[in-house]
């Protein structure tokens, strides 16, 4: 994923004194299309919501832009984050400290549409179709290969940290060069730590353990999936599965009769279910208006 680091406050629209900034490579990305067609359907017109790309970038334009705009708001994939990050991002939010960033409870947006009791309330399911075995049978032909992407994911979040040295500011302990030298010397011992860390991390054992571990949560130890065991239906690639669900179990077709396919055929079911009343809206989708109702009315 390429990162746009350096994001200027002066390139971004300044149309809505509350903005809320999500993922995708432009606003015709099924993010801010269903996003604001929640947002509008439940009266938050005055949020004005933009994309930033991919997550790494939303989170450079967030530290990038919050101290000036505390009303901007930014919204970004779960992927492989832990549940109390997740949480946490909820539970304080608006934070500054946190560059008021929220993170789906699922892994992305389109986990929300492989939801049964939410997508079976599409118009357009083709009939005769059991969209709740069609979800299931997916998920279970992926579940190897969504635990293996998990571990990748989660061992390249690990790798990414950033070593344990921070900048020298004390003058006084670098009066001269042997000084400056003795003080340097702490960078071999932390870099040396961190090599002994990044070897454990790759070992091969580890590896294998931490990818039956993510294959654990998401079963819930029962393999076939079942529902109401594991994890899968929250932290498996949920735009793949929507993706196959969508060409499989629906029909959707324009004004002209035509039928239509693809990302736009993905985006028109999603959009349907957006503009459902809220109290049928998934929890997240809920929590969402309430915390941006709170902001607009408070400001």
């Amino acid at each position: 994923m390429r990162l746009e680091r350096g994001v200027n406050a002066t390139r971004v629209n300044q149309d809505a004194r509350h903005k809320l900034f999500v993922e995708g490579k432009d606003n015709q990305e099924i993010d801010p299309i269903v996003i604001k067609e929640l947002l509008h359907n439940n009266g938050l017109t005055a949020v004005g919501v933009s994309t930033m790309g991919g997550c790494d970038n939303v989170r450079s334009a967030a530290q990038a832009l919050i101290k000036e705009y505390p009303s901007y708001y930014f919204l970004i994939d779960r992927d492989d984050q832990d549940q109390e990050t997740v949480d946490k991002s909820w539970q304080d939010f608006p934070d500054l400290d946190n560059y008021n960033m929220l993170i789906w409870h699922k892994r992305e947006l389109e986990n929300y549409f492989i939801d049964p009791d939410y997508i079976e309330n599409s118009s357009f399911q083709k009939r005769e179709i059991n969209i709740r075995q069609r979800i299931l049978n997916e998920c279970n032909s992926r579940i190897f290969l969504d635990a293996a992407n998990l571990t990748l994911y989660s061992i390249s979040r690990e790798l990414r940290k950033p070593l344990p040295i921070r900048h020298f500011r004390n003058p006084d302990k670098f009066r001269d060069q042997n000084a400056g030298e003795l003080e340097l010397s702490g960078l071999a011992v932390a870099m040396n730590e961190r090599k002994i860390s990044v070897a454990s991390l790759l070992e091969q054992n580890a590896v294998k353990q931490r990818y039956i571990e993510f294959i654990q949560e998401l079963s819930g130890g029962r393999i076939p999936l079942q529902y109401g065991s594991g994890s899968w239906l929250e932290r498996m690639s949920g735009k793949e599965v929507f993706r196959v669900i969508a060409n499989q179990c629906f029909e959707v077709k324009n004004a002209q009769g035509q039928s239509v396919v693809g990302k736009d055929k993905n985006k028109e079911i999603a959009k349907e279910l957006a503009r459902l009343p809220l109290e049928q809206q998934p929890s997240d989708f809920q929590g969402l208006i309430n915390l941006l109702k709170s902001k607009v009315d408070g400001s």
